[in-house]
């Protein structure tokens, strides 16, 4: 307990309450309705007199500790009861007067800021020169208030903390305090006690808060002091002043950070005119300034921005201001103002839970490129430096100069242009290589990962060459130029030595370097755009590619390559070996057609048991073989180094997990050449395995293929982009054009989808087919992570369609097929009729042998002249000839596979799909041997589709994909051709709703 020398001190302030005898005054003590007289110094039986003033009906309790009250009413209960009415007479009493005051409802507002309890607190004298003071700390060693006084005042002040030594009569107050309190509970408030609470009440009365408000009040009263609240400029620390009238410093409150505010607020109310910081209405708002330091980090730092009714905004570090922050409010010193902060403005989050962030020079760019949209918005501020700073996407142009050219390589300097900066190929390069993103320039960084340059990810920097070691220029494969050229959408810049830049300029613009070699030997003259054709051909040669020649069926694809082969013959000193690659089915296609236009080529077929390659390759020119053999052969194939190989209908090694895919990767040529009227007959990966073939290593590795360009179909904008991008890429190396832009004197070709409906026994196969076989298909397709059953699925689907065309292909009754009615073969023999009625020769396709022979027995019983053609026939160019050139012969039946290559049917004007494939492609490519060159009648096409079925969904799954492609693939350009999907497969096994639309009375 601090025990602190007694003086002497005579009160001068106005204290309350007034109105008590001075002889009693300093003796009284009080809570709530509880009041008590403590006995006098030279009392000779000192007691403690109580009395508990009534409430409610209760009636009002009186007792003294004296000996003498135990006989009779003693002096000091005497002395108490006369001021009865002064100390609990209603309005006017000391209690009222208390509870009503100042000093109670300051103890109330600092109570929420530190609830310090009498028991915790700690009370220390503290001497600075001539001053002393008590001041009162909690429990964690904080000051909560200082006070200054001496004598008397000191000794009952210390007395009610009970903190005040010996054993005097006033030295009991604290004593007789918690007595009274005791006398004043509630009977709630004692029930909380029994069980551990107590209510808000009581812990305002436990407080130090309340106490020293309690001695204020007895000491100085309501009115006898002057407030005055102050910041302390070096701590921050909020005080209220409190002086007696005459100037004289006597409490100083520490008042907690977060009841600054309410005291601001509560200050003017209960103490008008007094002293007190202004607090200004206009909000510190929060900014996040962004600036560049000495180093070239980034330096983020929260500020107050201060907005004075006159003047500039001013700016305050955050941190440099929390010592003079009070829960939402701060002080200004420099403005002597309280502000308050507004809340952050929640459409601007913050970037990290810091005030102040430094983000190191490697950094900054991945940072300015995260978050740069953000803060180029309030409240984040960038100072005039970091606005200037960019991150580039994209460049301005291209430049190349060529420093050495070569057939298989070049050295070149490729400079890209970023703002007024440049960075070189190789420098960009590396860095992707090394996984760097960014690289410096002097206006910010360059972004590797940029869309702009995505484009360059196959391109790769050959070894260097010791004698250009130290140049800027990089060297590159010939093909890598077309890389770089398919990177942007811009024209490149060619510069540096006229003749390499003209070199260069060639390239580029796909013309060879030399004088092409005269076609020497070739009989047929040659259309402009085979003309064409052949000098990109020779161009692929010269510059040591290979490529693809894509144009549609009946553009004469094998005329260009026999008119190259003419010129490589001619040109090139020495022996020039071809070997042309392709299905057996077009073998003798080839023979004949070398035959009659190219007699300077001798050709030889490389096919048969009695084979022998040694021969062949001396007796001919050209080896003509197929890709079954090639498979067979391969490894003394292999030996030969070939000038040109073909691989002509090169779709049907697009697979490139075969093994006659295989065996054509181990060709040897010096160029390889592939040729198809359908170069993407499902995915852009069977794009990818044929110019793998034919420009090895030219397309990334499958899997990077695939994540660039296929996966990209999932995103709109994305697939667009990498479509352009993959067309550039290619275009080069690939050549395609349609018939109706290049042939004016084609006949026109008209396509005309005809509808039928199911006959009764179709509709009810039809149905039940669907019922016992597709429940347990269309439950897996639903099922994303199990197996597409798509053996059963093909299986099923074959049925569905045999049922539409013709019930008896299901039922096993042929010959006898006249039994049995069918919706399509009903309208066929409508489209035959009038078709033979105009005096026009018919192509039929279908898929199923069993269609053929139907077809076959209804022709001879109609005494129609026709000739078929399936996959086991055998002199399939006398069955061509006969149906071109015999007037007798009216029809061709063919299957669709079986007619697909190799057959000219020019002979036709109408063709009829009697059912449809699985895509476009392929019917287009039957089509197109009765549309194409040598055709003089236009053609009409009839595609025949049972309504309600799966025909019909099929049709509409073909046109969707047929407009698909006619988006993608442009002219010189290949295409793709999206396979179904499993909501393909799911749609075209569904039932359709409502009955199976039927055909009228049967038929």
């Amino acid at each position: 307990m601090l025990i602190m020398k007694k003086e002497s001190l005579t009160s001068n302030h106005n204290r309350k309450p007034d109105r008590l005898p001075e002889s009693v005054r300093d003796r009284i003590e009080f809570h709530r309705h509880g009041v008590a007289l403590l006995p006098a110094a030279d009392d000779t039986d000192p007691g403690v007199a109580f009395l508990i003033a009534p409430q409610g009906t209760a009636h009002s309790v009186r007792h003294c500790t004296c000996a003498l009250s135990r006989k009779k009413t003693c002096s000091h209960m005497l002395v108490l009861s006369k001021q009865e009415k002064v100390l609990c007479g209603g309005d006017t009493s000391i209690v009222e007067d208390f509870q009503a005051g100042l000093w109670h409802g300051l103890a109330a507002l600092l109570l929420e800021g530190d609830r310090a309890t009498l028991e915790g607190v700690m009370l220390k004298r503290v001497t600075q020169q001539t001053d002393e003071r008590i001041v009162v700390r909690n429990s964690s060693g904080d000051p909560l208030f200082s006070y200054s006084a001496q004598g008397a005042v000191l000794e009952r002040f210390l007395s009610r903390f009970g903190k005040q030594a010996g054993v005097g009569p006033d030295r009991q107050r604290a004593a007789v305090l918690k007595r009274l309190a005791r006398y004043t509970l509630s009977d709630n408030e004692r029930i909380m006690l029994e069980r551990g609470f107590r209510t808000r009440r009581q812990s305002l009365e436990e407080s130090a808060w309340f106490r020293m408000a309690y001695h204020a009040y007895l000491e100085y009263g309501n009115n006898g002091c002057r407030f005055k609240s102050l910041v302390k400029p070096s701590s921050g620390e909020f005080v209220l002043s409190v002086a007696d009238a005459g100037g004289n410093r006597l409490i100083e409150f520490n008042i907690p950070r977060n009841r600054v505010r309410a005291l601001l607020e509560w200050l003017p109310k209960h103490l008008p005119g007094q002293s007190a910081v202004a607090l200004h209405s206009t909000p510190l708002e929060i900014i996040y300034r962004i600036r560049l330091n000495e180093e070239k980090d980034l330096e983020l730092t929260t500020h107050y921005r201060f907005s004075p009714e006159k003047g500039k905004p001013i700016y305050y570090r955050k941190d440099h201001l929390e010592a003079f922050r009070y829960g939402d409010l701060i002080y200004l010193k420099d403005q002597r103002l309280f502000v308050m902060v507004a809340s952050p403005d929640s459409r601007a989050p913050r970037i990290t839970g810091e005030d102040k962030l430094v983000v190191k020079r490697a950094r900054v760019p991945a940072f300015l490129d995260q978050f740069r949209p953000m803060l180029t918005q309030a409240p984040y501020e960038l100072d005039h430096k970091v606005q200037r700073l960019r991150i580039f996407k994209s460049f301005e142009s291209v430049t190349i100069n060529p420093e050495v050219l070569r057939r298989d390589w070049c050295w070149l300097s490729v400079t890209y242009r970023f703002g007024k900066s440049s960075l070189g190929l190789r420098d960009i390069l590396r860095a992707k290589q090394e996984g760097k993103r960014f690289l410096e320039t002097p206006e910010g960084w360059v972004d590797t990962k940029a869309k702009s340059l995505e484009g360059l990810e196959g391109v790769r920097e050959l070894p260097l060459d010791e004698r250009l070691s130290d140049s800027e220029a990089i060297r590159l494969r010939r093909m890598d130029l077309f890389r770089v050229q398919a990177a942007t959408e811009a024209p490149l810049q060619i510069t540096g030595h006229k003749d390499r830049a003209t070199l260069l300029k060639q390239i580029f613009s796909m013309k060879p370097a030399g004088k092409m070699p005269p076609m020497r030997g070739l009989k047929s003259k040659l259309r402009k755009y085979q003309k064409i054709g052949v000098k990109w051909l020779w161009y692929l040669y010269d510059n040591g590619f290979g490529g693809l020649l894509c144009d549609d069926m009946g553009l004469g694809k094998t005329h260009q390559a026999m008119a190259l082969m003419t010129c490589l013959k001619a040109g090139l000193s020495g022996k020039s070996r071809f070997l042309v690659v392709c299905p057996t089915t077009v073998l003798s296609h080839w023979e004949q057609k070398i035959g009659l236009h190219a007699p300077c080529l001798s050709a030889g077929i490389y096919h048969g048991g009695k084979r022998n390659l040694t021969a062949a390759l001396e007796e001919n020119d050209v080896l003509l073989t197929s890709y079954g053999i090639l498979r067979r052969d391969i490894d003394a194939l292999s030996n030969t180094v070939f000038t040109l190989v073909v691989f002509d209908e090169i779709q049907n090694v697009k697979n490139s997990a075969t093994l006659s895919y295989a065996a054509a990767e181990k060709i040897q040529a010096q160029m390889r050449l592939g040729m198809t009227g359908t170069p993407i007959e499902n995915t852009l990966i069977d794009l990818k395995a044929v110019m793998d073939l034919t420009l090895p290593g030219y397309l990334a590795r499958d899997q990077a293929f695939r994540e660039r360009y296929i996966n990209a179909l999932k995103d709109e904008e994305l697939e667009k982009r990498r479509k352009k991008e993959l067309s550039r890429l290619i275009s080069p190396f690939t050549l395609r054009r349609k018939k109706e832009t290049v042939l004016d004197d084609l006949p026109e070709k008209i396509e005309d989808v005809r509808t039928c409906r199911l006959s009764e026994i179709q509709a009810r196969l039809y149905q039940e087919a669907i019922e016992l076989r597709a429940e347990g298909i269309i439950s897996a397709l639903k099922d994303p992570g199990a197996a597409v059953p798509y053996i059963h699925i093909f299986a099923l689907l074959t049925l569905l369609k045999q049922i539409c065309d013709h019930p008896a292909l299901v039922q096993g009754v042929e010959n006898d097929f006249h039994t049995q009615s069918s919706g399509k073969w009903e309208l066929f023999k409508e489209l035959l009729s009038e078709s033979l009625d105009s005096g026009q020769k018919v192509v039929v396709y279908t898929q199923f042998l069993g269609m053929v022979r139907i077809m076959e027995k209804y022709l001879a019983a109609q005494k129609v002249g026709f000739v078929t053609l399936t996959g086991a026939s055998r002199k399939r160019g006398e069955i061509i000839r006969r149906f071109n050139e015999d007037s007798a012969c009216r029809v061709y039946v063919g299957s669709l596979k079986a007619g697909g290559t190799g057959v000219d049917l020019i002979g036709g004007s109408v063709v009829i799909h009697y059912d449809r494939w699985w895509n476009a492609a392929k019917e287009d490519q039957a089509t197109d041997r009765v549309h194409r060159i040598g055709q003089t009648r236009g053609v009409q096409v009839f595609k025949l589709v049972t309504e309600g079925t799966l025909e019909e969904k099929i049709s509409a799954i073909i046109m969707a994909k047929r407009n698909l492609m006619d988006s993608i693939v442009k002219e010189d350009d290949p295409g793709l051709l999206k396979s179904f999907s499993r909501e393909d497969l799911m749609e075209m096994l569904a039932l359709p709703k409502g009955e199976l639309m039927m055909a009228e009375n049967g038929e």
